[in-house]
This record gives structure tokens, sequence and C-alpha cells, in this order.
């Protein structure tokens, strides 16, 4: 399988270049050479292959013969992740990301002990895209901007379905029937101090389902790859 890279925008063209960190990354670090093929996507599901054709101090260029766009499949899956302490936050997204996530919503619960800050949006996009590199995906996850409790149950709209994953649930995973007709399905992970009963309300009374995955509590950084993987799995996409 080719090395995946990123553009902001592919050329159109029969010959595509790569450049600035993502260049650099392809000549100074993995050493790559001429003839040498590489797949080179704008992260939003379109993508294109060759061989280099040419390699400068900063930049390399290749022929395109091979050219295609990725299309999800529905329903989408959307985890709304209670934001994480800083140093949980890289795992937790690489985890997602490998794990087939389309969107990732950002929450600010009420326990979460970390903040969204002014550069975190940035920080959250550089591991998604360096996740999507590794998993060689070509469509990268969307990442929302932070939402409040009340915001995310008004995300939940009519066609979609709504799970949040608690501990204390007499409701098993196992015991709920998923439709592949449904639009998306919300994976609501809560933060390490645990999602508050009046969250759990608001989920409720947007018609979110409370659930159990497992008899062992899972660290909020892991939990979202444990629901992706259940949700694959029942969707028989895994």
């Amino acid at each position: 399988m080719f090395s995946l890279f990123f553009v902001n925008k592919l050329s159109g063209g029969d010959k595509q270049t790569l450049d600035g960190d993502e260049g650099h990354h392809a000549i100074k670090v993995l050493r790559l050479s001429i003839g040498e093929q590489i797949q080179i996507s704008d992260g939003l599901g379109n993508w294109v292959a060759g061989p280099i054709l040419e390699i400068s101090k900063k930049s390399l260029e290749i022929k395109v013969i091979q050219q295609g766009q990725f299309k999800a499949e529905k329903p989408e899956l959307i985890v709304v992740q209670a934001i994480t302490k800083s140093d949980r936050n890289k795992e937790m997204l690489e985890l997602v990301t490998v794990a087939g996530v389309d969107q990732i919503i950002p929450w600010q619960a009420d326990r979460s002990i970390s903040k969204w800050q002014s550069d975190s949006d940035k920080k959250w996009q550089n591991v998604i895209k360096e996740a999507g590199k590794q998993s060689r995906r070509i469509k990268l996850p969307q990442l929302q901007p932070p939402m409040t409790s009340k915001q995310v149950a008004q995300q939940i709209t009519k066609g979609s379905f709504a799970l949040v994953f608690h501990e204390e649930s007499a409701l098993k995973f196992a015991e709920i029937n998923l439709s592949s007709d449904l639009s998306a399905i919300y994976l609501i992970i809560g933060p390490e101090g645990g999602i508050s009963d009046e969250e759990l309300a608001i989920f409720k009374e947007a018609g979110a389902l409370v659930v159990k995955l497992g008899e062992h509590v899972l660290r909020s950084a892991h939990a979202g790859f444990a629901a992706l993987a259940a949700v694959q799995s029942r969707l028989g996409r895994w």
C-alpha cells in the first residue's frame, strides 16, 4: 500500500505537487526517491496516486496515473467526546480516527477537567491528520466546534440515533437494535469524572438511549474506540 500524504487542494491535472510540511516529511524523513509511488489526498475523500517524477529541496511532484473518490457509508458515526486531560486527547483522537469515526464533536461536559483552548482546534486537527496517514484514511474525520450538552442535544435530529455510554445503565449495548437506514449515529462519551444526572436528563429528553458497554469502566480516552468497534461490528462493517 502506498504512503499517504495530504494537501489542501488537488491540482486536477496530470501532475500533483506535494510541498510544505508534508513534502518535507516525504523528502527528509521518509527519504522517498524518484520512481516510488505515493498517494495524495485532499482529506475530503478525493485522491490521486502515481510515481514521483521530480524531487527538489522542499517539494516533490508525482505523475497522476490513478485517481478516485472515497464515499463514506451511511449512517455516519459521530463521536461526541468529553474533553479529556490534555495528555489524553492525542491518544483519544488517534484511536477514534483509526476506528473509522466520521465526525468528532468536542464536548465541554460539566465534569471535564480540561477546557477548550484557543489552539485546541489546530492541535486536534494535526493529530487527526497524522492518524489518518498512519491508517491510510483518504477521507479525514470532520472536527466540529466545541459544544455544550444542550448544543449536542440539538444536533440529535430525526433520522439519527444517539447512544450515551454509561456504566450504571441497566440496558446493555447488545440488547439494542441498530438500523443501517439511519442518517447518523451519535456516540456520547463522558469525561473521567462521569456524566452528571442533569446531562443524562438532557440527552434522554433529546431521544438518546443510555447503554452499558461491558462490565468494566473504560478510560474516557479509550471508550470512543470501544464504542466505535462495537457499532462497526453490529453494522457489519468489521
